[in-house]
């Protein structure tokens, strides 16, 4: 525990049998630098009403007190400390500050934790909450994040306040004490505020229910087919993957070369796995045609998922889904554009319009449409199906639209349909995951790279990404497993890769 002492002299004269109180600060050696706001603070109560009732009266700070006249009578001790520091003993502090501190890395130095004696000793440089900047994220303090109740990087400053040794105590003494004492107990106190809470975000890439998964998820529950990621998803505020097909019985087959949809009982299934929001923009949700798209849409609402890039219109497919947390909100969106496939069909087919059900498309205007609907106050996510299947890094044409979409406001851009992992990149200081890969999709592991997918675990706060962890996945036919960490050094390999 730091002390400093920031004094408080409280200076009586008397003449003419009247008692005059003045008070002045005096600063002791520490750095001023790091405790403005505090000094500001007290500063401040001097000017008030409710503080000159005390009857005290506040001198400058460069005031002569040695003068026999002007002896100090109080004198304050600040304490800085880490909040876990504080015991039963310290609780006569008066806390007049939090600062919230984190350890930070590079994104890309592939460290999700630390340790407290690491931040402690030196080893990790801490800063404010407010002080990171991309490329860095923060790190887990043995596993703990910010917004964990036992989070140990708390620093509060308090004070004390003391009576000089020199001055005898009398009644008025002990009077304008405890009136001082009070008022300092009971004034609001600003520079406290509550722990900061991140929003969390969790995503999966591809997820194809068909080849089994469907029955093994309703047989045996959620862990059956997103294994560790489960958890995850149920812990998280914002949990997003993109659905591959339609949930629903009705429609006519596409003439295509590979349709799926699933039951509707995966929809509440997937709504108790923790997966609030789907992206329904894809080149499989017309797999059963417009009836069964619409079909799922109605499934999806009635087990309280949120769907986006999908809707009965255009503007309807445009509108993002939204969650609050504080005075934080994110809003997911959706959007599509793939090449025409090898039989013909062709997305833009289905691309939603004016009067017309379908899905957002870059194609039919619907970047046009995200870009009118982001909102600074919002942390704007979307959601992206598109590029090249099997190609290891982004297309130019899937670069333009992402770094003018951020340009635009988007906040994070999450990338599916390769069919396989791709790199992480700061745009313009924002977060870009190329391609998640596959995230639940059995079947895929006899093309290289097809069992493999990356889920991410991603935490916000005032706008900026805050934690960053990121989860190998190996596709174990229909079940999918978090293998261990090492297993990301290709991930971060073609990160590397496209920040050269």
């Amino acid at each position: 525990m730091k002390i400093f002492l920031f004094v408080l002299c409280c200076i009586f004269l008397c003449g003419c049998g009247n008692s005059i109180d003045y008070l002045t600060i005096r600063i002791s050696d520490f750095d001023l630098n790091d405790y403005t706001q505090e000094i500001a603070f007290l500063e401040s109560l001097f000017e008030t009403e409710e503080f000159k009732n005390i009857g005290l009266h506040h001198l400058p700070n460069n005031t002569d007190t040695n003068t026999k006249n002007q002896q100090p009578a109080f004198f304050i001790e600040f304490f800085t400390s880490w909040e876990y520091e504080i015991s039963n003993k310290d609780l006569i502090e008066i806390i007049i500050s939090k600062k919230y501190f984190i350890p930070s890395d590079d994104a890309l130095a592939q460290r999700t934790n630390t340790t407290l004696d690491a931040c402690l000793n030196g080893t990790e440089k801490i800063i404010q909450i407010d002080e990171l900047q991309p490329p860095f994220v923060a790190l887990r303090v043995d596993g703990k994040t910010i917004g964990d109740e036992d989070y140990p990087l708390i620093e509060t400053t308090g004070i004390k306040i003391k009576i000089d040794e020199n001055i005898k105590v009398n009644k008025t003494i002990e009077a304008k004490l405890n009136l001082l004492q009070e008022f300092l107990k009971q004034i609001p106190k600003p520079l406290i505020q509550p722990m900061p809470q991140p929003i969390w975000i969790a995503s999966g890439g591809d997820m194809m229910l068909e080849r089994g998964a469907t029955e093994l998820l309703l047989q045996e529950g959620p862990e059956s087919i997103f294994g560790a990621t489960a958890q995850l998803l149920k812990s998280s505020d914002v949990s997003i993957v993109n659905l591959e097909g339609p949930i629903s019985l009705l429609g006519e087959r596409a003439r295509k070369t590979y349709t799926f949809r699933f039951i509707p009982e995966v929809a509440p299934a997937l709504r108790d796995t923790g997966i609030n929001v789907v992206l329904h923009a894809n080149n499989h949700t017309f797999d059963y045609g417009e009836e069964a798209f619409l079909d799922s849409l109605i499934n999806l609402s009635r087990a309280g998922i949120g769907f986006v890039g999908a809707g009965v219109d255009i503007e309807a497919a445009s509108d993002p889904f939204i969650f609050s947390k504080g005075n934080q909100t994110v809003q997911v969106f959706g959007l599509a554009s793939f090449p025409r496939e090898m039989n013909g069909w062709d997305g833009v087919s289905a691309a939603a319009g004016i009067d017309r059900a379908g899905m957002l498309h870059v194609g039919r205007g619907g970047r046009e449409m995200l870009k009118q609907k982001f909102s600074p106050d919002s942390i704007n996510v979307v959601v992206f199906h598109g590029g090249t299947e099997w190609s290891l890094k982004p297309d130019d044409a899937t670069r333009e639209l992402y770094t003018d979409l951020i340009a635009s406001g988007a906040d994070l851009i999450i990338g599916t349909h390769p069919h396989i992992v791709q790199g992480f990149e700061w745009v313009n200081g924002k977060p870009v995951f190329w391609s998640l890969g596959n995230y639940v999709f059995g079947g895929m592991g006899h093309i290289e790279g097809g069992a493999y997918g990356l889920f991410i675990h991603l935490a916000f706060y005032q706008g900026k990404l805050l934690y960053m962890e990121p989860y190998p996945l190996f596709l174990n036919n229909i079940r999918t497993e978090v293998t261990p960490a090492e297993n990301l050094n290709l991930f971060y390999a073609r990160s590397r890769e496209l920040r050269r």
